[in-house]
């Protein structure tokens, strides 16, 4: 008992519980003890909280995200790489390298209950937040992990330099130094985005008090941002919550889905649509869509065309088009799987023009009906009592091709009647010319060319599923 109360103490994440629970309790309780209400009466600190809410959270999404977990693009200037690290800090989540190393586990291994940091299949609420508060066993996994993306050998932290060209090479070196910088100043830049620059922002320029500066922009800002953010790891993975509206529209064989709820796209500012992101992690957006509601991209976009960052990476709209209208053959075929289409014409026998009449006239099936459409045998007996032409119309086809009066020849049947043909299928009919045949095997088991190869090989085999 006492060496897994020592191991629980172990694995708590202290410096994140601080600032996800500790902190923002602490500020709750002020409100409940004050009665005060959630959200600030000075209407100038209103503004400041709603104003200095984007500002952060841009400062994490489009820099400890977009910048420095997936690459996306280049700040071509030092005061952005200052103002992703100071105020992406403000957001209480760890530094970038602790964060960002993290990040790209869970993309690597989605949903791997001991390898993906957030996986959803250790609970909804480890998720959202139980990963944040607590280490996994598998600390060491990950301790190595974030070492390996971004390693600390040799590393001058004294040296570091914003220099407007670069070569890819000593970006990618600065980039990492940079951020190991930043860890080493993550706390101290907690302190002045999260509580300094509120409070005196707050007592200067709203003229309000120090402890609302510090309570309102300060600490429940944080607290908000935090759990936006944390929402795209939790109700991102949720295929279960219909309150989001998910979809799956590039790949449905992971938890990830597209929450289409637009009121959930405000919430969780954008970051609503990983089964996107995670299919194009390259993609500075979360959609291709244009009318998606996505802040991130427009903020990039707008640093692009001000020729502050470059090397701005955007998936090919055909690839992402290409997925889509693979996951909707891929939903089709499952459910065509759970259809009945009748057997395969590949897998029907072979009956020759001899054993056909000897079956029509057989004494044990005078009160069945077998007809020939196309070179294929059909037993339409089940179907008779039912067919709006009536029975006699059925017997005097019996044994006989009634390919024409079926096309069009006595009536022109439909694709409903042409499927439920399909299911009473028991064999073909070998008249030496299978030309036909062939053309419908391609057709309806997806073959895209006609057969010869096929016929090359001496008869019907089997091949896909039939339509």
């Amino acid at each position: 008992m006492r060496k897994r109360k020592k191991n629980f103490f172990l694995r708590i994440s202290y410096p994140t519980v601080i600032t996800s629970v500790i902190l923002p309790l602490a500020a709750f309780t002020y409100l409940l003890h004050q009665k005060l209400s959630i959200l600030p009466q000075n209407r100038a600190t209103l503004y400041f909280c709603v104003a200095y809410h984007i500002f952060t959270l841009l400062a994490f999404t489009a820099g400890y995200h977009k910048c420095y977990a997936h690459t996306l693009f280049r700040p071509k200037y030092g005061f952005l790489q200052v103002y992703f690290a100071v105020f992406g800090a403000g957001i209480g989540l760890g530094p970038i390298r602790w964060w960002a190393g993290l990040h790209r586990a869970h993309h690597q291994y989605t949903d791997d209950p001991d390898k993906d940091p957030y996986s959803i299949k250790r609970g909804f609420l480890w998720a959202h937040w139980g990963w944040l508060l607590k280490r996994p066993k598998s600390d060491a996994f990950f301790r190595d992990f974030v070492e390996n993306e971004f390693s600390i050998d040799d590393v001058a932290l004294n040296e570091l330099e914003f220099s407007r060209e670069r070569s890819k090479t000593h970006y990618e070196n600065f980039t990492r130094e940079y951020i190991i910088w930043q860890e080493q100043r993550y706390w101290l830049f907690f302190i002045v985005s999260s509580i300094i620059i509120p409070v005196l922002i707050a007592v200067y320029f709203c003229e309000d008090t120090w402890i609302n500066g510090l309570v309102y922009p300060g600490i429940l800002r944080m607290c908000a941002c935090q759990q936006l953010l944390l929402s795209s790891e939790s109700f991102g993975h949720s295929r279960w919550l219909p309150l989001t509206v998910p979809t799956q529209p590039f790949n449905d064989k992971n938890s990830l889905v597209n929450c289409m709820n637009p009121l959930f796209a405000m919430i969780s500012f954008g970051q609503n649509l990983q089964n996107y992101h995670h299919e194009f992690p390259h993609d500075y957006r979360d959609s291709s869509a244009l009318w998606a509601y996505d802040p991130t991209k427009w903020f990039i976009s707008i640093l692009d065309h001000l020729g502050l960052v470059e090397d701005v990476s955007r998936t090919p709209t055909n690839l992402v088009v290409q997925l889509q209208i693979q996951q909707q053959q891929a939903v089709l075929n499952r459910r065509r799987s759970q259809l009945n289409w009748g057997t395969p014409i590949s897998k029907l026998p072979m009956i020759t023009a001899k054993e056909f009449n000897k079956l029509c006239g057989a004494a044990d099936n005078k009160h069945r009906i077998y007809i020939v459409i196309q070179n294929i045998i059909h037993d339409i007996t089940p179907f008779m009592d039912q067919h709006p032409g009536g029975i006699a119309l059925l017997k005097a086809s019996h044994g006989k091709d009634a390919t024409k009066a079926f096309y069009g020849g006595v009536y022109g049947h439909l694709t409903a009647a042409v499927n439920l043909l399909a299911t009473m299928r028991i064999g073909v009919l070998a008249l030496g010319n299978d030309e036909d045949v062939w053309r419908r095997v391609a057709r309806e088991e997806g073959e895209v060319n006609d057969g010869d190869s096929r016929r090359q090989q001496g008869g019907l085999h089997s091949t896909a599923e039939a339509a």
